[in-house]
């Protein structure tokens, strides 16, 4: 995941089966996974996301002296299905603690979103992103590296 001055071309990571790939950008709002790797997943049944649970561990050192970078994951969805997905409104968990000065490897974020009821049905294909974005003090480039994993509630 990346942060740019201005934050408007901010990179995301996207979460597969055990699998995640870096330099995805969802500025428009929208993710085409058309000639990259294939990360999302198919709902098998018509089904009701109840929550979301996400988590990072770094995995290289950082400084963000003077600034806090807040990472969250967003829940997108092909209903036709494509490679064309768009952001699930409300299916988005912010990890804490937001990082912050100087950060070690290991250092871990996590979060929960519960009580949603967002419908999808059969066939629907579904993604999950991870960003950054610089919330307070300074607005810096940085690179967060690390890994990521989360896991959907689905009755």
């Amino acid at each position: 995941m990346t942060t740019v001055l201005g934050g408007l071309l901010n990179t995301s990571s996207a979460v597969g089966f055990g699998i995640n790939f870096s330099g995805i950008s969802a500025a428009s709002g929208t993710v085409n996974l058309l000639g990259l790797t294939n990360m999302a997943f198919s709902m098998p049944r018509n089904g009701i996301i109840t929550s979301l649970a996400g988590y990072l561990s770094i995995s290289a050192a950082l400084s963000l002296i003077g600034s806090t970078v807040t990472v969250t994951a967003q829940l997108f969805q092909s209903t036709t299905p494509n490679n064309t997905f768009v952001a699930v409104p409300g299916a988005v968990v912010t990890l804490s603690p937001s990082l912050t000065g100087a950060i070690s490897v290991g250092s871990i974020s996590s979060g929960i979103t519960t009580g949603l009821n967002i419908p999808v049905t059969a066939g629907t294909r579904l993604l999950l992103l991870f960003s950054a974005e610089v919330t307070a003090g300074l607005d810096v480039a940085a690179t967060i590296s690390g890994y990521t994993s989360a896991g959907l509630g689905i009755s």
